[in-house]
C-alpha cells in the first residue's frame, strides 16, 4: 500500500512519501520534485507541467487555479476542481510509475486560511482521480511536522509560509509529538505571483506601456518575463531580460533595490498579519524559538534577510523550502495508516462560524482559532406566534453582520408544532472534521424533527457532475488499471522527445551527442513497444536535464514572440 503527501500548490506542487523512515518527494516532472501547476487544454490531449510552461499560450493555459477553489469559474468549460483533478492526475501517474506502484491514498495540504467550499472542492479534486483523503491538514502546520519530527525540535515555533499564491502564518507549540496550532491567518491573494505583477508593471511603465493594453497573451508573456527576472536576481545587483511588444524588443531590467521596493509591500501585509496571529496566540514574537521558513518565495535571500531582521531569531530553513510541506503530508500520512509514530495533530479553525439572527447580526457559534475536531450547539426559538419553520443561514468570517460574511449555506428546519413565539426550543449543532470541513444540524426538542446539511461549495461542479465523473471512473476502473502505466509512459516519452528535439540547437556542445543518443533509443524503445527500455531512456534525459534546462527556458522565454493571427507563443 503506497501512502502519500500531496503539496497541491498555486504555482507548483510537490508529491512526497516515506523511505526507510523519512520523507522523500518523488521526482515527476523531467527529473524535478516541483510540478508546475499548469495545464494546457490543446487538441491532442492535456499537458501539465513544465512542457505546459513552455507551451503557455491563452488560448489554451491555466494557471494558478488554486486561486478560484470554491468558485463557480469557468475555464475551457472546466471547473477549478476538475483543472486541480488534471493536475493531480498527473501527479498520481507519474508518481506511480516511479515508485512501480499504486497510490492508494494521500494526505492533502491546503492554506491555512482556506474557507469550508475550498476544503470540500480539494477534496472534490482528489475524489476525481481516485486519490482517498485521509486529511486535509494546513500547509503550515504540515512544514511544523516536517521540522517537528524530522528535525526532532521542540517548543513555540512560528511558520512563515510565502508561497507563489498565497500566504500563512501560523504558531504552533510542539512537543513529544505533539503539533497544537495555537493560531493562524493569512490571505489567500498573497503571493509570489503578485510580486511578479508588480515587476511587470514596473517595467512596462519605465517604457510607458500601459498593462491594460496588453492583451491576455503579452499579460502572460511579460509575467512570465518578471517570474524569470525575479528568479535569476539571487545576489546579482541587476538583471535583464527582452520582452516583445507589438513586435518590438523591450529590455526588462530588475535591479536588488527595486526588488526590494517592491518586495517590502508584501512583507509588511505578511508582518501585519504575523502582528495579528501572535495576538489571538496570546503570546509575543519573544516567546517563540523560531521561525520555519518555507514556500518559494522565502528562498529570495532578501525575504528570509527581512523574516530574520524583523523578528530577531533564527530561521529554520535547512529543508528545501518548497519541498517541506510535501514532507510534512507524507510523515502525517505515514501516521494515520501505519500509527508507525505517535503523532498528535490539533489544528484550528481558520475563520469564525456563525448563524445570522433577527437583524441581520451574526451569532457566533464557533471562533476562528478553536481546536478541531470541534461541536458546538446553540439554542434558537421562534419570533411569532405559530411559526411552522425556522430559516437558518450559516455564515463565515469576522464581521458582526452576515451581509459582510461568506454565505456558506441556507436550511430550513419545518414542521413545528404550534405553540406561542418563544416556546419551541430548537437546537443547532455545528460540528467541523479533522479537515476542517463544517456540517450544521439543527432539531426541535419536543417533536425530534432534524434537518441537518453538510456545507457544500456554492459552485463548481453539480452533484450530478461528481456522480457522473465517479460512476465513469468505477465502470472503467479494472479494464484501465493494466493499461495505464504503459500508455501514460508511452505518451510521456513521445512528448519527451519532441521536447527534447526542440532544445538540441541551444543544448551544451558537451551534452549534445548523448542527448541526440538518449532520443534515437527512445525512439527505438516506442518502435518495439519495449517498455522497461522506454523508462530506462525517459530516466537517462531526466536526469541529465538538471544541468541546463532551466537555463534553455529562461533564454527562451526571453525572445518568444505573440502571433495575433494563430494566438501562439512562437
Amino acid at each position: 500500500m503506497l501512502i502519500v503527501g500531496i503539496d497541491l500548490g498555486t504555482t507548483a506542487s510537490v508529491v512526497a512519501f516515506m523511505q526507510h523512515g523519512a520523507p522523500r518527494s518523488i521526482a515527476i516532472d523531467v527529473g524535478k520534485n516541483t510540478t508546475p501547476s499548469v495545464v494546457n487544454y490543446e487538441k491532442n490531449g492535456i499537458i501539465v507541467g513544465r512542457e505546459a510552461i513552455y507551451r503557455m499560450n491563452p488560448a489554451h493555459s491555466v494557471f494558478s487555479i488554486k486561486r478560484y477553489m470554491g468558485t463557480r469559474k469557468k475555464f475551457f468549460g472546466r471547473s477549478p476542481e476538475e483543472i486541480s483533478a488534471d493536475i493531480l492526475s498527473y501527479l498520481k501517474n507519474s508518481a506511480e510509475i516511479s515508485l512501480r506502484a499504486p497510490i492508494d491514498a494521500a494526505v492533502i495540504t491546503v492554506p491555512a486560511h482556506f474557507s469550508d467550499a475550498q476544503r470540500i472542492a480539494t477534496k472534490r479534486a482528489a475524489s476525481i482521480v481516485g486519490i482517498k483523503v485521509l486529511r486535509l491538514i494546513n500547509e503550515p502546520t504540515a512544514a511544523a511536522i516536517a521540522y517537528g519530527l524530522n528535525k526532532n525540535i521542540s517548543g513555540i515555533y512560528a511558520v512563515y509560509d510565502f508561497g507563489g499564491g498565497t500566504f500563512d502564518f501560523s504558531v504552533l507549540r510542539l512537543v513529544d509529538g505533539v503539533f497544537q496550532v495555537l493560531a493562524t491567518g493569512g490571505d489567500n491573494y498573497l503571493g509570489g505571483n503578485d510580486l511578479d505583477e508588480s515587476i511587470l508593471i514596473h517595467n512596462l511603465s519605465q517604457h510607458d506601456i500601459n498593462l491594460a493594453n496588453l492583451n491576455d497573451g503579452e499579460k502572460m508573456l511579460g509575467r512570465l518575463v518578471a517570474k524569470s527576472l525575479k528568479e535569476n536576481l539571487g545576489d546579482n545587483k541587476e538583471v535583464t531580460k527582452n520582452y516583445i511588444y507589438k513586435n518590438e524588443s523591450y529590455e526588462f531590467q530588475l535591479s536588488d533595490v527595486v526588488m526590494k521596493n517592491i518586495a517590502q509591500i508584501y512583507l509588511d501585509r505578511t508582518l501585519k498579519i504575523a502582528d495579528q496571529v501572535f495576538a489571538d496566540a496570546g503570546i509575543g514574537e519573544k516567546d517563540i524559538d523560531g521561525i520555519i521558513a518555507v514556500g518559494g518565495m522565502t528562498k529570495m535571500p532578501l525575504i528570509k534577510e527581512a523574516v530574520r531582521d524583523h523578528f530577531d531569531i533564527k530561521v529554520l530553513d535547512d529543508i528545501n523550502p518548497e519541498e517541506a510541506v510535501a514532507f510534512g503530508a507524507a510523515i502525517h500520512a505515514d501516521s494515520i495508516a501505519f500509527k508507525k509514530k505517535k503523532m498528535l495533530l490539533i489544528d484550528v479553525v481558520p475563520l469564525t462560524l456563525g448563524i445570522e439572527t433577527l437583524g441581520g447580526s451574526v451569532d457566533r457559534v464557533i471562533h476562528r482559532n478553536t481546536a478541531i475536531p470541534i461541536i458546538q450547539r446553540r439554542e434558537y426559538t421562534t419570533y411569532k406566534n405559530n411559526q411552522n419553520g425556522i430559516k437558518f443561514h450559516v455564515v463565515q468570517g469576522e464581521r458582526p453582520l452576515a451581509k459582510d460574511c461568506r454565505s456558506l449555506a441556507r436550511f430550513e428546519l419545518q414542521n413545528i408544532p404550534n405553540m406561542q413565539a418563544g416556546a419551541p426550543r430548537v437546537q443547532v449543532e455545528f460540528y467541523v472534521d479533522v479537515n476542517g470541513i463544517l456540517s450544521v444540524s439543527a432539531s426541535e426538542k419536543s417533536t425530534g424533527m432534524v434537518q441537518s446539511v453538510l456545507i457544500e461549495p456554492s459552485s463548481g461542479l453539480s452533484d450530478e457532475d461528481m456522480v457522473s465523473i465517479l460512476e465513469s471512473a468505477a465502470k472503467n476502473k479494472e479494464k484501465d488499471k493494466v493499461e495505464v502505466a504503459q500508455i501514460f509512459l508511452k505518451v510521456e516519452s513521445e512528448r519527451m522527445i519532441n521536447f527534447w528535439e526542440s532544445l538540441l540547437n541551444d543544448i551544451p556542445n558537451e551534452y549534445v551527442n548523448f542527448v541526440r543518443d538518449e532520443i534515437e533509443n527512445l525512439k527505438k524503445a516506442l518502435e518495439d513497444m519495449d517498455y522497461s527500455k522506454m523508462a530506462d531512456h525517459k530516466k537517462n534525459l531526466e536526469e541529465i536535464s538538471g544541468q541546463f534546462l532551466d537555463e534553455i527556458i529562461s533564454e527562451r522565454l526571453s525572445r518568444k514572440v505573440i502571433d495575433e493571427d494563430r494566438r501562439e507563443i512562437i
